[in-house]
């Protein structure tokens, strides 16, 4: 008989003994049976060692039936205790004595990861027992194969598997063997039933845990006399110096206990304090007014994120470190538990208020890197840190008293009242903060007045305001776990909120420096040299980089609105089981043969809204990729504009495929489901669609090959003109009459091509002229040429030069040869050229029309 039930025989047959056993049997499934007799059977030789060897297989066969019983037992306790809970609750059991009997049952439940241990030395167990098993097994095999063959007994085996320990072995033991082989066998059978029973009992106990949690939830403990009678206990409680004492003590042997982490937290802590001087002054020397705008980076903005996270994190370090040390302290020790548990809130809600108040703060982010106003900024910044000691003083007092290891009575008391002041003061605060002639809101409206958030002042002011002063009423109203629960995690979320509005500061100040830099590239003249002389090369078409930048900026800021939401559905997801139930709700069930075995696939809403969200968002990055890309490519890296587009599309279509890649995942949709569909279009390829997917291929050779770029002047067949836009399966070419041609891809590839622009933009001149018969030919030829070798965009290398090409009837045909270094240039020189010669024809008395 186990420890368990002898303790359930002397407290009897009550609920109190039913409760005793169920954690007793709890404990003996979790301290397991490490220390096992080693069953294989080897070490000895003959009879006296098999002996030894089922002796204990046995031994681990009834510890492993106990243990069966034991997670039983633990399973049945469980479901009972569940069924007493609903039948309360079906009967509006309300008041402080049922919320603390559901509260002692959630302490008592479990934690899974004993389970989860459990099954993993239930793995290794099985393990060593199958191995014994298989030993035994090849030791049997061995004798019989002796058998069969004739060798004479009482000779060693050669197999070292065979026999134990490499012993030899008598056939007569073979009886022995057998028995030994069947205690291993239902062992690994006892061990398979006591790991299902183990997983069946965690998933009850996270089931019930959620159960119990949603009870306590809404069940109210309305106030009463008695409520008003146990503040005294709860403030002696509280502020006793003997809990403190405890907890100090307790804190220093866990500190000599383990040194090095909590030392190292307080020296970090202590380090940032003493340095607070010089982080404040390296915040300003980062800021763009003292780097200046022409050289400050991303990287500035980045390293100011960290300073001023540096500049908060001091204290609630130290809060931190405190609640780690009491975090080890004994069960029985409910104060010191509640205070690790209180310290924990009050350092997470002093890291924001902190990092809040240095955001705003004089020489912080949002003044002096993100533009916002100074003045009421400060104004706020100075209320903040009034407001943030007392308000961070009465909620300690409000977590001490409503953590789960604090008495229920100081939750009905003094938490609530405490809880109830925190809300009042986060009403008082928001309040006067956000009101419509506040310094805040003023500044807002004096920057944007017709902007969403001016507009929609009087419902945001009046969300923000009413939720805590809901909360404040469902405190009053006895639902103070559910108002400590949800105003946490509105704190919660606003605190997301403000890590989300740092970010999208960082992002719109990264796109004005980008905007500013790239700017001034594109105004600064890209000089090459040819031939000696300089040419300013603007051949490529510059972005509109005001459209670049909003465009990054709105696919950055919805990749952060993306992080944001996925935060708060981490935050909110276990306060919103009808959501839980919606989403698990199932659209379509289909079953399918997968290696002899049937599969159920289920199709959910989530899955379905998760999918579209996919593809919304697919679509979204598919647009918008793009300007980062250009941005990034061309301000970062020096790409030019062709070299972005290739980028460019190759990126849209590999997120386009990743889109549909995991949206057809989500739904369920794998290759087997679609492979007849591509058989089809393979067959449509083939006949109807080859067209189309030569053009295609054709614009992917043009992208990677860049045979032509964008800005490009080409001419193809009778069309010249500039490459505006590549696309999947035509290129858009810009002629001089500004009409947009559309050119199959495929004539790049197959037809010829000439592109003025692809190595270099040098083009010639050949200009007509004619000269009447009689004239001085070499006067007017060098006259020619020294006048065109004036012209300021006629390059001296090649240099210009002028030839007499033919005889007609009444002229002598001269041709004018010179090099210009830009397309853009070229009817502008022509123009110049024909102008002097006529000019030089003029002077040397031959005006004759050019030919």
């Amino acid at each position: 008989m186990s420890p368990c039930h002898v303790l359930r025989r002397l407290l009897g047959t009550g609920r109190t003994a039913l409760w005793a056993f169920s954690g007793c049997a709890l404990l003996y499934v979790s301290a397991g049976f490490a220390q096992q007799p080693d069953a294989t059977p080897g070490g000895a030789a003959g009879g006296d060692a098999v002996a030894r060897q089922i002796e204990a297989a046995s031994i681990a066969l009834d510890q492993q039936r106990a243990e069966l019983a034991a997670l039983h037992q633990a399973k049945s306790t469980l479901d009972e205790r569940m069924r007493w809970v609903e039948r309360r609750a079906r009967v509006n059991a309300l008041g402080g004595e049922f919320s603390q009997t559901l509260l002692d049952y959630l302490h008592q439940l479990p934690p899974a990861q004993r389970f989860r241990a459990l099954r993993a030395q239930h793995a290794e167990q099985m393990a060593a027992a199958s191995d014994q098993e298989l030993r035994v097994e090849r030791a049997l095999h061995e004798i019989k194969a002796r058998r069969v063959a004739g060798a004479t007994p009482g000779l060693p085996l050669q197999s070292p598997a065979a026999a134990p320990g490499g012993e030899s072995l008598d056939p007569g033991q073979r009886d022995a063997l057998e028995r030994l082989a069947g205690l291993l066998r239902e062992r690994l059978e006892t061990l398979e039933r006591a790991n299902s029973a183990a997983h069946e009992l965690e998933q009850k106990s996270i089931a019930a845990q959620k159960a119990l949690a949603g009870y306590l939830f809404w069940i109210p403990a309305l106030p009463s006399a008695k409520t008003f009678i146990e503040l005294t206990p709860s403030l002696a409680w509280t502020f006793s110096p003997v809990n403190w004492r405890l907890a100090g003590g307790l804190a220093a042997d866990e500190l000599a206990r383990w040194p090095f982490w909590p030392v190292l937290a307080l020296l970090t802590a202590g380090a940032l304090l003493a340095a607070r001087g010089r982080l404040r002054r390296r915040l300003v020397a980062l800021s763009p007014e003292v780097v200046g705008w022409d050289r400050f980076r991303i990287w500035h903005a980045l390293a100011a994120v960290a300073v001023t996270f540096a500049l908060a994190v001091p204290g609630p370090m130290l809060l931190l470190t405190g609640a780690a040390l009491l975090a080890g302290a004994p069960s029985d020790q409910g104060f010191v538990l509640s205070l690790s548990g209180a310290l924990r809130m009050v350092a997470a809600l002093s890291l924001g208020l902190s990092a809040l108040a240095w955001l705003i703060d004089p020489d912080g982010l949002a003044i002096r890197y993100f533009g916002r106003s100074a003045i009421s900024l400060d104004a706020a910044g100075r209320t903040l840190r009034r407001f943030m000691l007392p308000f961070v003083l009465v909620f300690s007092v409000a977590a001490l008293n409503m953590v789960e290891h604090a008495p229920q009575a100081n939750r009905e008391s003094l938490g609530r009242l405490a809880l109830g002041l925190v809300m009042l003061g986060s009403v008082v605060y928001l309040a006067r903060q956000l009101r419509r002639r506040g310094p805040l809101v003023q500044s807002l409206v004096a920057s944007a007045p017709h902007s969403w958030g001016v507009r929609l002042h009087p419902v945001w002011y009046g969300l923000l305001v009413a939720t805590p002063l809901a909360g404040l009423y469902f405190a009053a109203a006895g639902y103070a776990i559910a108002a400590g629960f949800f105003w946490t995690r509105i704190v919660e979320s606003l605190f997301l909120a403000l890590g989300a509005a740092v970010l999208y500061g960082v992002v719109g100040l990264w796109v004005k420096v980008q905007r500013l830099h790239f700017a001034q590239a594109s105004d600064a003249a890209q000089v090459m040299v040819v031939g000696g002389a300089t040419v300013d090369d603007r051949r490529r078409p510059a972005p509109d980089v005001a459209a670049l930048g909003d465009q990054a900026r709105s696919l950055l800021q919805l990749l952060i609105t993306l992080a944001l939401v996925i935060g708060l559905w981490a935050v909110w997801q276990d306060a919103m089981p009808v959501l839980q139930w919606v989403g698990d709700y199932a659209l379509w069930r289909g079953t399918e043969t997968v290696g002899g075995k049937e599969v159920l696939h289920v199709l959910t809403i989530g899955d379905l809204f998760m999918a579209i969200l996919v593809g919304v968002l697919t679509g979204v990055a598919v647009r918008k990729v793009g300007s980062l890309v250009d941005i990034v490519g061309m301000s970062q890296l020096g790409f030019q504009a062709d070299a972005t587009y290739a980028i460019k599309a190759v990126t849209r279509y590999s997120l386009a495929a990743a889109g549909v890649l995991v949206a057809s995942s989500i739904l369920g949709i794998g290759w087997g489901d679609v492979q007849w569909l591509v058989a089809a279009l393979g067959v449509g390829l083939g006949f109807g669609l080859q067209e189309i997917v030569a053009n295609f291929v054709s614009g992917l050779i043009v992208l990677a090959e860049r045979p032509i770029r964008i800005g490009d002047v080409i001419t193809v067949d009778k069309t010249t003109g500039k490459v505006a836009r590549i696309r999947a399966r035509a290129t858009v070419v810009v002629d001089f009459d500004n009409k947009e041609v559309i050119i199959p891809n495929k004539t790049f590839i197959t037809a010829p091509v000439v592109n003025w622009t692809l190595s270099s933009q040098v083009s010639r001149l050949v200009l007509k002229v004619g000269v009447p018969l009689g004239s001085n030919i070499a006067a007017i030829q060098q006259r020619i040429v020294e006048e065109v070798g004036l012209l300021p965009d006629v390059l001296s290398n090649p240099p210009p030069a002028v030839f007499f090409t033919a005889f007609a009837d009444k002229n002598l045909e001269f041709e004018i040869h010179a090099y210009v270094g830009s397309l853009n240039d070229r009817f502008r020189v022509q123009h110049e050229i024909n102008l002097a010669a006529e000019r030089v024809l003029r002077e040397q008395g031959a005006d004759a029309p050019p030919s």
